[in-house]
């Protein structure tokens, strides 16, 4: 479909609406749709378009003169679905009171906002409440949490799951990866899906670095845990951003060296507000003191799972992380919500 997307301004303006139009548009154009955004400056000829969305200029008429055109387009363009997509509405908020109020148009599709703004929008206009749509503003996580292409994919595919731990570590061997997967395969026994992002290539410095890397997925398959453990380095290094990225997508860091002069990884995990679960070290004690969820490196997986199952249940960190992707990802709004009403409003 070719779609207009019309506000007063547009990013890169900051503010709460030119971000929303930002979002709404990139997602629109990742599900194969044409968008073009517009403000007054710029001459709308309807003929072409499929769909005109309206964001805040019917309902915040403060250039009465484009609210009035636009009025009268949607009136003699039938044909095209006028969507009024509602923010704000001037007439009950006294803040306003200087602002001409207009009639909603007849031939739009009302949207607002919120249950608050549709119960605003038909007290302002005396519409039936099931006139009046609601689909909820989005937010493009990759963008939010300045993802990187590559992390954002590792993100969309592990968004569902209970537990996303990361390992920042090259393939050595005093780095204990073989913990980690034993403690990945007990965690999924005890129910919880978990999966494991390992972010290192074999140690061009080490002479067995190669060999281990090999081992190490030997290991995985035979504990049947290789769809979730993620030897990220496979694919070429990791930039400083793919690293920022995967911290804002983890659930918690796991860091089983059996040796360490300081590990960095502690506190750039911590700065990022991630819990770290580490080896009882004398030096990770050092560093993290009681802030690190500490274990020997000998102990049974078992016992180690069962503690990050535990701080699973008392923290839930994913829990958030879920109701976003849920029910605020705006691809999946888009998809959901916006999409059919312009598919079926055409047909």
């Amino acid at each position: 479909m070719r779609i207009a997307i019309l506000h007063y301004t547009l990013p890169p303006v900051i503010g709460g609406v030119e971000r929303v139009i930002r979002d709404q548009a990139a997602a629109l154009r990742k599900l194969g749709h044409e968008v073009t955004l517009m403000v007054r400056k710029d001459e709308l000829i309807v003929e072409g378009y499929d769909a005109v969305i309206v964001h805040n200029v019917f309902t915040m008429p403060f250039d009465l003169e484009w609210t009035r055109e636009l009025t009268r387009l949607a009136l003699t363009h039938a044909k095209v679905r006028w969507i009024n997509w509602v923010h704000d509405v001037c007439a009950v908020n006294p803040a306003y009171a200087h602002v001409t109020w207009v009639e909603p148009v007849p031939q739009a599709m009302h949207v607002a906002v919120s249950e608050v703004r549709r119960t605003d929008y038909a007290r302002a206009t005396g519409l039936a409440l099931e006139g009046i749509r609601v689909i909820p503003n989005g937010l493009d996580l990759t963008s939010v949490l300045g993802l990187t292409e590559r992390i954002a994919d590792l993100a969309l595919a592990y968004g569902e799951r209970d537990l996303v731990l990361v390992h920042p570590t090259r393939l050595v061997r005093r780095k204990n990866i073989e913990l980690g997967l034993r403690v990945i395969a007990a965690l999924r026994e005890a129910g919880c899906d978990a999966v494991y992002a390992i972010t290192g290539a074999p140690d061009p410095h080490q002479a067995d670095g190669v060999a281990y890397h090999r081992e190490l997925k030997a290991l995985a398959v035979g504990l049947g845990i290789m769809q979730h453990v993620c030897f990220l380095g496979e694919d070429g290094a990791l930039t400083d951003d793919d690293v920022r990225g995967l911290y804002a997508v983890a659930d918690a860091l796991f860091f089983p060296s059996t040796g360490e002069g300081f590990g960095l990884p502690l506190l750039e995990a911590v700065a990022h507000r991630l819990p770290v679960f580490c080896s009882a070290l004398p030096v990770h004690e050092e560093v993290l003191g009681s802030l690190g969820h500490y274990f020997e490196s000998e102990e049974d997986p078992k016992t180690i799972s069962a503690r990050i199952m535990r701080w699973l249940t008392d923290a839930q960190p994913t829990h958030h992380r879920k109701f976003l992707r849920r029910r605020f990802d705006i691809v999946k709004i888009c998809q959901e919500h916006l999409e059919p009403l312009l598919l079926t409003a055409i047909e």
